[in-house]
């Protein structure tokens, strides 16, 4: 019967999962409308809520759960078919004791049972033979500078893990012996072995140097290693005492000196600086630097046998003995921990402490961690290799490593993980649902396996054998009366009071026997989310039914939560989200901005917020909306609300760093922390600060099986992921490896540095090669004992096995031209690397000190001089260059941490580097260039000889001919030029004849425009004048008594106004054309005193008036701005006033046509401008600008414009000689004139003129 109800769970479990596997692509942004309302109110009679009293129907089942076995009851299953189950007591069973040697339970003094680690499987990973450890039996382990682990075996020599690859180590490469029980790295990074029969090794990281007896050492069996505060190497023997080593000599104390025993298993120094040496039978040794003081059973030690010593941050020291458990000395008193401290064995092997104080003992029955106050054990009910445990070491990261006698070694992830599965009691690997009862327990809902209560020391299940409605339980919840309510896959729901079991099902007025979900409102009632009925309330005396047909978005509802405005949501499987306020319900989906409509999951937080998990992404809904939607009184009020936000809801995807984005449970954590469980498993992120929308997922991050945890996809029932009270977040799976998870995020172990990145091997066309065996100095030998080159270690890690003189030879010849100066150690890289171009193919292996998770680490490097960019971030960890030219190169790599648990992730690290050279082939060397070269002129100098010879002899025979014709076509060209000469005088004569006229026609237009304007003046009084006379004349033939005098007398005056204003403006006229006479005058060659700034201001008017003239809707602006210092120089002043006036003719033509296709939104203008300056010969100098805002002078011309007959206007409107009479004038004062234009914003004529030196 079970049986088959575990199928029929795990059907209906496998089924719900089924739909979404994959995710959804992210919903597109689209137009939001508004949600749908349904009130109670508008439906008629036959669709309002259906009502079912308990008074009416069937009294529920009740069971009591029975002590013992006492008969059976009918029970209707899920499949509707009506069983007998026999009632029975429910089954427990306990987590795993910590048992001794005997197997005998361990307990406290009260005779509580000792409970083995947290009771689960906890976070080991274990590593073999079968990984490329050299044996399963591990005595020793060591941690060195660059993040890497040493194991020492007991037959299998040494072996180096670098998180990724074993590398073994042998007597064959030196090593003094295959049974190593002790290593240390000393302060010079020179490590060391000792070995079981061998003496000790040192390795330099190319060579292993041994020594024994034969050197001084006290026996060839080293037990320990220490080095001390002045950098002495201790080493304790089997029966030979303890050897000091000062870099030269060793000096060896025993018990004839002092010392409690010959045979020292382990060393340590206080912090007042004393050696102590633990012994295999005289009990601990204290050494000043000048006698031993001996401490047994006598002194308080538990045993005389001390295995390990260990000196703890505060200054205890804490020895490990064999049969006396763990003594602890203050320096005053001991005290000894034995198995009723939870000790798993009184033989202690080693002992380590970790950054935060924390004690681990090895033992030959596990590892037991000691906090000061609880001991708590771990063996291979927790997923260690083997019992028996060696030695610990902890890496860089704080992860434990345990050395076991048998089982390989075993890496401690931490305590944040546990899993519980069938085989700890748990009655189903499937778990739905999770509540807590009020003593803390917790019970967990299961797909087949009913309900296990766990108490932290065990599980206690229940079934329908104990009155439970269904095995399937997909719901959980606690009432506010402490009563346990459980929905159930088709038996309806059974509530536990403590004592049994109350089931009700449809025949009680249930809406479906599937219930999904339960809520309790604030009143107490009840609500149950069913598969297909709707949602159901129930308030003791019976239920009330609501559905679609009342508005409900759907009746397959998931989940069910009251608000902070005791409105309830729910949440439908494909409908999205209904709001109900006891009168109607409002329904919102992805129209409003969900992230879709079929909901999975619906939580509220601490404050206020709605989280809602669908199949396509996380959406929440904040509290300031609810509080909005809260005011709302009609659909325009959401209509108000959608306008004034892109969605209602804030979506979260796989986009923002989600690891997938179908949303199966949502949890909150302590301390603002969000847990969002998916099919790919679990991430935990920062959670909106209080009044602030979330708006990105801060410090998210990812815990599953790719990123290094025991997280599969989760279940997706009811608190199918739920957070206790002490914080601890428990997880269902859908998984039999990992099943039910205890997560303490709080005990996660986080790293705060950045991962070391190391260059460890480079090959050449992948080929791997020994490099000391292409090194010039292999044979050097730097060990105490023979035998032991650089080149035989390298050979055997390289090749496997030693190379013959004749495949040494074979290899040298093949890598013939290489060279370099050094070897590193430890990663043999040639060091100043110089290749030939044949061997221009490149790979480099590289790698970090991430031991646990380096699969979580990611690459970028760049090839300095053959890479222009770094690489794509990369996982793989070489990098292959092909076909290098020659040059230097330069390669980098950096590294950065991607998955959970460190502070640093995402952060690069500084690149590491390696440098070499490539180079040139022979035919591109330096001297085959100089050969070509020398074998160039060889060739080309005969023939270059004989060639310039020969076009000599023919060029005379040439020259005589073309002088002959040459003076020939002398006296015709002289004939035509002569000719031409004259006709261009003409033709030059003809052009200044025109250019003249052209100016003084623009001249007379100006001069004609000047004097118009007075003579209109005198033409205008003249009028005026003629009629006042007319007026008065008429005003004295009246009679006399008529006559006004006073009328008389102001005509009069007009007349005398009048007369005086015809005078001025006719000499006005007369000055005009006297000043036009004077510079007629002047023009002919003669230079006389000239003020430049009269003279600019009048020829700027003649020029504007005249253009005025030609054309009326001609129009601009012009300023002047005239330095008044300037000094009245000698000039023609004809020939300057042609000067100006062509440049302000060009000035204003130019702003008139920029103005034409302009508009009128252009506004001309024209500036003139005089200064003193100081020219470039240390003169002064009087300097005239002409500005013109108009159209420009394009670049391509702009230096064109002072040539003769060049124009920038259209045909038939210049002559194209103004300019360039322009030019000649200035210059022929001994002046300078230049041009300056930006197209489309105007151009600057610039005239610098010398001030006689008399003058300045």
């Amino acid at each position: 019967m079970k049986n088959f109800l575990f199928f029929v769970g795990s059907v209906l479990f496998l089924f719900s999962c089924a739909h979404r596997q994959d995710s959804k692509p992210a919903p597109a942004t689209t137009a939001l409308s508004l949600p749908h309302q349904f009130s109670l109110s508008d439906l008629s009679d036959t669709l309002q809520p259906i009502r079912i009293n308990l008074s009416d129907v069937p009294k529920p089942i009740t069971i009591k759960v029975p002590n013992q076995s006492i008969g059976s009851y009918a029970h209707i299953n899920e499949s509707g078919t009506l069983t007998m189950i026999n009632l029975e007591p429910p089954t427990s069973q306990h987590l795993p004791y910590l048992t001794d040697e005997n197997d005998q339970i361990i307990s406290n003094t009260s005779g509580v049972p000792y409970i083995q680690g947290d009771g689960g499987l906890s976070q080991f990973k274990n590593f073999t033979t079968d990984n490329g450890l050299a044996l399963d039996a591990v005595n020793s382990a060591m941690l060195d500078r660059r993040g890497h682990l040493w194991f020492g075996t007991n037959g299998g020599g040494v072996s180096r893990f670098d998180g990724i690859l074993f590398t073994n180590f042998t007597t064959s490469q030196g090593l003094a012996g295959n049974t190593v029980r002790a290593i240390l790295e000393d302060s010079k990074g020179l490590l060391w072995f000792g070995t079981a029969s061998g003496g000790v090794s040192r390795y330099d990281g190319s060579v292993f140097t041994s020594y024994t007896t034969e050197n001084g050492l006290g026996d060839d069996a080293v037990f320990s290693i220490f080095e001390d505060a002045e950098g002495n190497i201790w080493f304790g023997t089997y029966g030979g005492g303890v050897s000091k080593f000062d870099g030269k000599n060793f000096t060896t104390f025993t018990s004839a000196d002092g010392l409690a025993d010959d045979v020292v298993i382990s060393i340590a120094q206080d912090q007042a600086g004393n050696l102590w040496f633990g012994t295999n039978g005289g009990g601990a040794s204290k050494y000043d630097g000048q006698s031993f003081i001996n401490y047994t059973i006598s002194e308080g030690l538990p045993s005389n046998r001390i295995r390990s010593i260990k000196v703890d941050h505060s200054g205890i020291i804490w020895f490990g003995t064999i049969g006396g458990g763990v003594s602890r000395y203050d320096g005053n008193v001991f005290k000894t921990l034995r198995k009723e401290d939870g000790l798993a064995s009184m033989v202690i092997r080693t002992i380590v402490e970790t950054s935060d104080g924390v004690l681990w003992f090895a033992t030959e029955l596990g590892a037991s961690r000691y906090d000061g106050t609880k001991m708590t054990t771990y063996t291979r009910e927790q997923g260690l290799a083997s019992n028996s445990i060696l030695d610990i070491v902890i890496d860089a990261n704080g992860k434990l490593w345990f050395c076991t006698d048998g089982g390989g070694v075993s890496r401690f992830d931490g305590e944040s993980f546990t899993n519980f599965t069938a085989s700890q009691g748990l009655g189903n690997i499937i778990v739905l649902s999770t509540v807590e009862d009020k003593d803390g327990h917790l019970w967990f809902g299961t797909a087949g396996g009913g309900v296990s209560q766990f108490d932290g020391q065990k599980f206690t299940t229940y079934t329908s054998a104990q009155g439970l409605a269904s095995e399937i339980v997909s719901s959980s919840f606690r009432d506010q009366k402490d009563q346990l309510w459980f929905g159930t896959g088709g038996g309806g729901v059974s509530m536990y009071d403590g004592e049994g079991f109350t089931s009700y099902t449809t025949t009680q007025g249930l809406a479906a026997n599937e219930v999904y979900n339960i809520t309790e409102d604030y009143r107490g009632n009840l609500w149950f989310g069913t598969d297909g009925g709707g949602v159901s309330m129930f308030d003791g005396d019976g239920f009330t039914t609501y559905t679609s047909h009342q508005g409900l978005v759907g009746d397959v509802i998931l989940g069910i939560v009251e608000d902070d405005f005791k409105k309830l949501w729910f949440s439908a499987a494909d409908g999205g989200l209904s709001r109900f306020d006891g009168n109607s319900f409002t329904n919102f989906s992805s129209e409003q901005g969900l992230a879709d409509d079929a909901v999975i999951r619906l939580v509220k937080d601490q404050q206020g917020n709605l989280w809602v998990g669908t199949e396509n992404g996380l959406s929440i809904l904040s509290s300031e909306k609810i509080q909005q939607i809260e005011k709302v009184t009609d659909l325009e009020d959401y209509k108000a609300m959608l306008e004034d936000s892109v969605s209602l809801f804030q979506t979260f995807t796989t986009s923002q760093g989600l690891p997938d984005n179908v949303i199966l449970q949502i949890a909150e954590l302590p301390e603002g922390k969000m847990a969002v469980g998916t099919n790919l498993g679990i991430a935990i992120f920062d959670g909106p600060k209080e009044g602030q929308p979330l708006d990105s997922l801060r410090n998210i991050e990812i815990f599953n099986s790719n990123t290094g945890f025991p997280v599969k996809d989760l279940s997706d029932g009811q608190n199918g992921m739920y957070v206790d009270q002490n914080g601890i977040l428990w997880a269902g799976t859908g998984n039999n490896k990992t099943a039910l998870v205890r997560f303490d995020y709080k005990a996660l172990k986080r790293n705060h540095a950045q991962p070391a990145v190391l260059i460890k091997e480079l090959r050449l066309s992948e080929e791997v090669i020994s490099w000391h065996s292409l090194s010039k100095d292999y044979e050097l030998g730097r060990g105490a004992s023979t035998n032991t080159f650089p080149r035989t270690t390298e050979e055997l890690m390289v090749y496997g096995n030693v190379l013959t003189d004749l495949e040494r030879a074979d290899l040298k010849d093949k890598f013939k031209g290489i060279k370099f100066d050094s070897i590193s150690s430890f990663y043999s890289l040639p060091q100043n690397l110089v290749l030939p171009y044949r061997n221009n193919d490149i790979n480099i292996d590289f790698g970090t000190d991430e031991l646990a998770r380096p699969f979580l680490i990611e690459y970028q490097y760049i090839l300095e001089g053959y890479d222009e960019k770094w690489s794509p971030v990369l996982k793989k960890t070489t990098a292959n260059f092909g076909n290098i030219q020659e040059g230097t190169y330069t390669f980098k790599v950096k590294a950065r941490f991607t998955g959970p648990t460190e502070d640093v992730a995402g952060q690069w690290t500084e690149p590491t580097s390696y440098s070499f050279e490539v180079l040139p082939p022979l035919y591109r060397t330096w001297w085959a260039y100089l050969i070509y070269g020398l074998l160039f002129i060889s060739l080309i100098y005969p023939i270059t000889i004989y060639q310039r010879n020969r076009v000599i002899k023919a060029e005379k025979e040439k020259t005589k001919e073309r002088e002959l014709q040459h003076a020939k076509d002398i006296e015709v060209a002289y004939t035509e030029l002569a000719s031409t000469h004259e006709n261009l005088k003409d033709t030059q004569a003809q052009l200044l004849h025109s250019e003249k006229m052209a100016s003084l026609g623009e001249l007379m237009a100006g001069i004609a425009h000047e004097i118009q304007n007075p003579l209109n003046f005198v033409n205008n009084f003249s009028e005026v004048t003629n009629e006042l006379v007319k007026e008065i004349k008429e005003e004295r033939a009246r009679p006399e008594d008529e006559r006004d005098v006073e009328l008389e007398n102001d005509i009069l005056e007009d007349i005398e106004s009048n007369l005086e204003k015809i005078t001025k403006h006719g000499k006005r006229a007369g000055a005009i054309v006297k000043g036009m006479l004077q510079h007629s005058r002047s023009g002919k060659g003669t230079k006389e005193p000239t003020d430049l700034n009269a003279l600019a201001d009048e020829y700027l008017r003649l020029s504007y008036h005249g253009l005025r003239a030609k054309d009326s809707s001609f129009n601009s602006d012009f300023e002047m701005d005239f330095d008044a210092t300037i000094p009245i120089i000698p000039v023609l002043g004809q020939d300057m006033g042609r000067v100006l006036l062509n440049l302000f003719n060009n000035a204003f033509y130019a702003v008139n046509e920029k103005k034409k296709e302009a508009g009128d939104s252009f506004k001309p203008n024209v500036i003139v401008k005089t200064s003193l300056i100081e020219t470039n010969k240390d003169k002064k100098g009087i300097q005239i600008k002409v500005t013109d805002n108009g159209k420009g002078i394009p670049q391509a011309i702009v230096d064109k414009v002072f040539q003769p007959f060049f124009t920038t206007k259209p045909t038939g409107q210049g002559t194209g000689l103004g300019l360039s009479l322009s030019y000649d004038i200035i210059k022929a004062h001994d002046g300078d004139i230049r041009v300056e234009s930006i197209e489309g914003e105007g151009t600057t004529f610039t005239i610098d003129l010398l001030i006689p030196s008399n003058l300045s």
